[in-house]
């Protein structure tokens, strides 16, 4: 295996130390069991620091497929690939950094940066995480099994979610011919803009609230008092019977500001009981969007529904200050206390002209993917708290708009994106989970089945609850008799 003639087709930058460098080091060789499954694991490194982990089926138990394991957040860590269990060559990487956090953006992490000597970007580092690790993935993983079984790779996948279904994207726009199928959950894929938003939550409550200081629990109290008061209002409930949780969240237009039942001018702070008029205010405005000072949206906020501890909990998001500290501003100290509703809106357009070039994942133009006969699935929680359903909703009307004059039916052949309602980011929330994701995915690449529903489930006071999820714009519609628990007493209906 050391021996193995493995080569990168996307060498480091010009610029990189050393400069464009193809090569590929074997690290280390081991086994293991998965599932019962015994396992060759494969560490490789490819210049500067992109570790790459690939599991090898042994015995016969190969199904002469490959899979690619995306990761989440700023990834950062390589484990063993959990869909050898299953025959697939699995692969895993760590996007060519150690660590979860953002510092990797900036050269030498800004090691001493200041605001009056801020840092730099560093493009090796960043351009490994966006887009050359996960398509060597694909390179190296198909080569390695090559290598080893003496056979091609029949069919190849990508399974991401967040930020794994980021990269699934991008792949799919930047090198089509990587992947056969694509599932693609809660996309991270505008990068730069809905990042920006991640701060929103906290930036309205500091200025709407004056800085006040809540416990987790209060504050988390009166969220979720809004949060359920906006389903109890939102929620379709057939034969009178409350889901809990909205079928479709952009129809929701509930307003905290106006709900005397909770909203009162005496409430304080440490009343977790009620809200006051500014943390109404505060609420309303994450759901409604960063805007400009002049009430321009800039990007749409979390759904009402979704659980507002996520972004809007006592101390933001850690991705939400990571951007604009190591990929913006490039000094560590950026303070998000310094934004305010005068200069945010110049806060969001400098992470676009900074962070959008690299970052962008956003191009609706798959026509090079729809030629190779691939198929992507997406499908993305209607109750997300860490990234904008609607963001998703944007990018597969794009792709419409733009490879199809705005007629969705061109794009079921191969594009398919479902909102899983009331699901959480990636998964949780009150609603109904999507069930085999993956195997439908392969069906359809395998088989020629497309998913016309996508079966979902919960368990509702001790009995089992099926609902169907539609391929967007359409949602499920009760069609009036049978139980309310079973998925074949719905219809998928187009939403406008």
């Amino acid at each position: 295996m050391q021996a193995a003639p493995l080569v990168s087709d996307y060498p480091t930058a010009s610029s990189t130390n050393p400069p464009n460098d193809t090569s590929v080091t074997v690290v280390s060789v081991s086994t293991t069991t998965n599932g019962g499954i015994p396992v060759c694991i494969v560490n490789l490194l490819v210049k500067p620091a992109i570790n790459i982990r690939v599991g090898l089926p042994m015995g016969a138990n190969w199904n002469g497929k490959l899979q690619s394991e995306g990761g989440g957040g700023y990834a950062g860590s390589v484990g063993n690939p959990a869909s050898t269990a299953q025959g697939y060559v699995g692969v895993q990487t760590d996007t060519g950094h150690t660590g979860g956090s953002g510092t990797f953006g900036c050269i030498n992490d800004c090691a001493g940066a200041t605001q009056a000597a801020p840092g730099s970007a560093d493009k090796q580092r960043q351009l490994d995480f966006i887009v050359r690790s996960e398509h060597l993935m694909a390179v190296l993983g198909k080569q390695l099994a090559n290598y080893f079984y003496g056979t091609p790779v029949t069919l190849s996948y990508w399974n991401g979610c967040s930020t794994g279904g980021r990269q699934g994207l991008k792949i799919a726009q930047t090198f089509p011919n990587d992947y056969n199928g694509l599932l693609v959950g809660a996309p991270a894929i505008h990068w730069d803009r809905f990042q920006a938003y991640q701060i929103w939550p906290q930036v309205t409550r500091n200025i709407e609230t004056n800085g006040t200081v809540y416990t987790s629990a209060n504050l988390t109290a009166k969220q979720n008092l809004a949060t359920n008061a906006a389903v109890a209002s939102c929620q379709s409930s057939p034969a009178g019977i409350g889901d809990g949780y909205i079928t479709d969240a952009r129809k929701c237009t509930y307003d905290p500001r106006n709900d005397a039942t909770i909203t009162k001018a005496s409430c304080t702070a440490t009343d977790p009981t009620c809200l006051s008029p500014a943390e109404a205010t505060f609420i309303f405005k994450t759901w409604d969007g960063a805007r400009s000072a002049s009430g321009k949206l800039l990007w749409p906020g979390n759904e009402r529904g979704a659980a507002l501890n996520g972004l809007g909990g006592t101390a933001p998001f850690n991705i939400a200050t990571a951007q604009p500290q190591y990929w913006v501003y490039f000094y560590p100290q950026w303070d998000w206390h310094t934004l305010n509703y005068d200069n945010y809106e110049a806060f969001f357009n400098l992470t676009q002209i900074r962070v959008g070039p690299i970052s962008g994942s956003d191009n609706p133009n798959l026509s090079a993917f729809k030629a190779t006969g691939g198929k992507i699935l997406m499908w993305h929680g209607g109750a997300d708290q860490l990234i904008m359903t609607r963001g998703t909703n944007m990018y597969y009307d794009a792709v419409a708009n733009m490879m199809a004059g705005g007629d969705y039916s061109q794009l079921m052949p191969w594009f398919r994106h479902f909102i899983a309602p009331g699901v959480g980011h990636c998964s949780g929330g009150a609603g109904p989970q999507p069930q085999n994701l993956f195997g439908v995915l392969t069906n359809w690449v395998e088989n020629g089945q497309a998913p016309d529903r996508i079966t979902s489930q919960r368990t509702v006071n001790g009995q089992t609850q099926t609902r169907p999820l539609c391929p967007y714009p359409s949602f499920a519609q009760y069609t009036g008799s049978g139980s309310i628990n079973d998925q074949n007493n719905f219809a998928c209906v187009v939403q406008p």
